[in-house]
C-alpha cells in the first residue's frame, strides 16, 4: 500500500532575545499587516498567479484572519487549501507556519516521494511572509530609546551619568524648558536655564553646580548639543521631539488617565459623576479576574 501525504506543516521559529519587546513587536506587526490576504499579497507569499475572473478563477476567500486563543493572537493568510499561521509562541519566539492540506494546490501529487517538494513551498512560503510584511515603525527600537532618555548611560571614559525620569518634577522642567530654547537661533547658556527650569519648577531660584549637573544630563542622552567654542548650548532634533511627546505624555495623557481611574470620592458620589470609558473598562477587568478567581477555588 502507497503511502500518502494528507497534511503537511513547515514552521519557522525565531526565538527574541527580549520576550516582553516581541510580544509588542508581534502586535504591531498584526496591526500593520492586515492586508497580507489581499490577492497580491498572497501571490507574492505563495509565489503563484492567481485568476479573479472567468472560468478558472483560483478558489478561496482572500482574506487576512485574525485569531485570539486566551490572550495570544494570530495573523491566519489562506490561499485554497493551504494557510499560513503566525503567532507569538510561549511569549519567547515569533512562529511562522505553513500547512499544506490539499498538495494539488500546487499541482504536486500526493506520494511521500513529492515531501521534498512540499518543503520547498512550504519554507518559501514562511519567508515570503516575512519579506512582505512590514511595519509603520518599529517598537523595539522605540523602547530602546525611551530607555536612553530615562535610564542611566556611561560616558566613554566609564561614568555612570543619571538618566530623565519622565514623572520626574525636575526631568520635566528641563523637557519643556527645551520646547522653549528650541527657538533661540544663537541657542541658550546656563543661565537662561537656570532661570527658566527654577520658575517651571516653581522653586527660587537653582545653583549653577546644580544646572551643570543637569546640563550634563541633557547632553549624554543626546537631547542637546555644545556650541563649538561657546558656553552656549542647542536643542537637537532628538531633544525637540521628544521633548514634545514626553511633556505631552506627562501633562494630557497620564493625569487625565490616572485621574480617570481614581476611586470616586463622596462627593463625586453625591454629585453622580459619570464614569469614563478607562473607568468603566478597568472595573470590568477587575470583575473578570474576580470571578476566574472565585469559579476556579483560588480564593482564599
Amino acid at each position: 500500500m502507497t503511502s500518502r501525504i494528507l497534511q503537511a506543516e513547515f514552521s519557522l521559529t525565531q526565538t527574541l532575545d527580549r520576550p516582553v519587546s516581541g510580544r509588542v513587536f508581534f502586535e504591531h506587526v498584526i496591526r500593520d499587516n492586515l492586508d497580507a490576504g489581499r490577492p497580491d499579497q498572497v501571490s507574492l507569499i505563495f509565489d503563484r498567479r492567481l485568476m479573479r475572473r472567468g472560468p478558472r478563477s483560483t478558489p478561496g476567500r482572500f482574506r487576512t484572519r485574525v485569531i485570539t486563543d486566551g490572550v495570544t493572537p494570530s495573523l491566519h493568510v489562506d490561499y485554497k487549501h493551504t494557510s499560513i499561521k503566525q503567532y507569538h509562541k510561549e511569549g519567547r519566539a515569533l512562529r511562522t507556519e505553513t500547512t499544506i492540506n490539499d498538495t494539488r494546490d500546487f499541482e504536486i501529487g500526493k506520494r511521500l516521494t513529492n515531501l521534498p517538494a512540499l518543503r520547498e513551498i512550504g519554507f518559501s512560503a514562511n519567508r515570503r511572509l516575512l519579506r512582505v510584511q512590514r511595519l509603520n515603525h518599529d517598537p523595539i527600537l522605540g523602547a530602546d530609546q525611551l530607555s536612553a532618555i530615562t535610564g542611566p548611560t556611561l560616558t566613554p571614559g566609564g561614568t555612570r551619568i543619571p538618566g530623565l525620569p519622565v514623572a520626574q518634577p525636575r526631568s520635566h522642567a528641563l523637557f519643556a524648558a527645551l520646547l522653549i530654547f528650541r527657538l533661540q537661533p544663537r541657542g541658550f547658556t546656563n543661565r537662561d536655564m537656570r532661570e527658566l527650569s527654577a520658575q517651571l519648577r516653581g522653586i527660587p531660584t537653582l545653583s549653577p553646580a546644580q544646572m551643570t549637573y543637569d546640563l550634563r544630563r541633557l547632553r549624554a542622552h543626546d537631547m542637546i548639543e555644545r556650541l563649538p567654542r561657546t558656553h552656549r548650548y542647542r536643542v537637537t532634533e532628538l531633544g525637540l521631539h521628544a521633548a514634545m511627546l514626553l511633556t505631552r505624555l506627562h501633562d494630557r495623557v497620564l493625569p487625565t488617565g490616572l485621574g480617570e481611574l481614581t476611586e470616586l470620592t463622596e462627593l463625586a458620589a453625591v454629585n453622580a459623576l459619570p464614569h469614563s470609558k478607562l473607568r468603566t473598562a478597568a472595573t470590568a477587568y477587575k470583575h473578570a479576574i474576580d470571578e476566574l478567581i472565585h469559579d476556579n477555588g483560588l480564593a482564599a
